[in-house]
């Protein structure tokens, strides 16, 4: 009899356990349609070997950049709350695999009582246990579970990829303002020499007035735009200090740097990996993964489910008796459930997690366009703008040399002194305009490395799950 209801209870559970299976992920035809065979990439990009971009700004000419975002990794108060909510979705997954498991609980308990002037004790400890076999439910929840942590994860490396480039981003601004400052700071000096010359020339008698007032203009102008520049290393510093957790004393921007440049030796692998390293996409990938199985849930709640369980102890009126003979009681339980009659509301929770997967495989696939057109647009920015530095670094000596022969010829008597002007506003105007081209390439990599996922390691549960 009892080997009959085991076999019962086998082939039941079998039976159960084997309705419901959970699809599994796998990159449509659609989704492939979206992927390009190349990059279109930047000319000035030639593949070497395959870069690790999980610390790329460790690479950077300027150390400061490292430690910088080295710190906001660590105390950055939107890296820290994202690695709470790990911690949540990981003891989340603690406890629907826990529901994977017979449960027993342990139980003693101790009473007086008196009836018609008699007293009486009674003493008992025992076990209970159950477990409840439904058709896959338990599992789909349990991997479904398994997939929100795994989003988390993908969700704490869009966080860490996020924030590391919008420290970078600041550090080359306040850099860049550095550099705005310095070349306002120079060309102040020039045109202080300009204004002295046509001073000079004019209380000797050999220019008009409007020389000095022209030349005190320009002075002023450019003197006007100091303390805008030092307005700006300041705010820059306050953010930086904002997002590495810190007070802006912390942050020294008083020392003068060149804007930090990338290594020039970065290699692209094809867009297929690239895409899958984004943590974008990845997290867009485990929730494809959860509303599956939350679908399989859903469905496995048509099927019956069998709850088991019993329950063995020992009771007595004096705790010295208990395990003596006699003092033994077990008894032991079986049910299954079957939904009847439920007006409709199981299969339309199956039609809404369906309708949820379908949308998370939209969302998947929105996820890998943005992805091209992030690493398309970043290497179309990088290529421009290492294309214009070539004309602006060939502009600015000119500009120099020129200035320099216009200041020379005034003071001997040979030029206008509008031809001054003119020379001394593009020179200004060239510097600062291959200063911002300098943090223009300086961004586009940054940009670049975010859009290829730099700044964060795939998990190996993910990696696991690929193969």
């Amino acid at each position: 009899m009892r080997n009959s209801t085991g076999l019962i209870l086998s082939l039941l559970f079998g039976a159960l356990s084997g309705c419901v299976s959970i699809p599994q992920f796998q990159i449509t035809e659609q989704d492939k349609k979206v992927i390009p065979d190349q990059w279109s990439g930047s000319p000035a990009l030639k593949a070497t070997k395959a870069a690790d971009l999980s610390e790329w700004w460790s690479t950077w000419s300027d150390p400061e950049i490292a430690r910088l975002v080295a710190a906001s990794q660590a105390a950055n108060t939107d890296v820290r709350s994202a690695q709470e909510n790990l911690r949540y979705a990981q003891a989340s997954m603690t406890v629907a695999n826990a529901g994977l498991f017979p449960t027993l609980d342990g139980n003693y308990r101790a009473s007086r009582s008196h009836s018609l002037g008699h007293g009486s004790n009674a003493f008992s400890i025992g076990l209970n246990v159950s477990w409840t076999i439904d058709a896959g439910g338990r599992f789909a929840a349990s991997e479904a579970a398994f997939s929100d942590y795994l989003s988390s994860q993908a969700s704490l490396g869009d966080v860490q990829t996020r924030i590391a480039a919008e420290v970078a981003r600041a550090y080359v601004n306040m850099r860049l303002a550095q550099k705005r400052l310095d070349v306002a700071q120079e060309n102040a000096k020039t045109q202080q020499e300009a204004l002295d010359i046509a001073n000079w020339r004019y209380l000797s008698g050999l220019v008009p007035s409007t020389d000095v007032d022209q030349a005190r203009t320009s002075f002023e102008q450019t003197r006007a735009s100091i303390p805008v520049y030092r307005a700006q290393v300041m705010q820059y510093r306050n953010l930086i200090a904002r997002l590495i957790g810190t007070t802006p004393e912390a942050v020294n921007p008083t020392s003068t740097a060149p804007i930090p440049q990338p290594p020039r030796n970065l290699a692209l692998n094809i867009p297929g990996e690239t895409l899958r390293n984004r943590p974008a996409v990845r997290m867009a990938e485990a929730k494809v993964m959860s509303a599956l199985a939350r679908y399989a849930q859903a469905k496995s709640a048509l099927f019956p489910s069998l709850s088991i369980g019993g329950s063995f102890g020992l009771s007595g009126s004096i705790m010295g008796q208990l395990g003596e003979w006699g003092t033994h009681n077990s008894n032991g339980f079986g049910s299954l459930t079957l939904p009847i009659f439920n007006a409709g509301s199981l299969m339309a929770q199956v039609e809404q997690r369906d309708a949820q997967a379908a949308q998370a495989k939209i969302d998947y696939e929105a996820s890998l366009l943005t992805g091209v057109q992030d690493v398309e647009d970043a290497l179309n920015k990088v290529w421009s703008q290492e294309t214009r530095k070539k004309s602006l670094v060939v502009a600015d000596e000119s500009a120099r040399n020129a200035a320099t022969a216009a200041r020379q010829n005034y003071s001997a008597g040979l030029q206008d002194f509008t031809v001054v002007l003119t020379t001394q506003r593009t020179l200004l105007t060239v510097q600062e305009s291959l200063a911002s081209v300098e943090a223009e390439i300086a961004q586009g990599y940054i940009d670049l490395y975010t859009a290829l996922g730099g700044g964060w390691t795939v998990p190996q549960e993910f990696k696991n799950n690929d193969r």
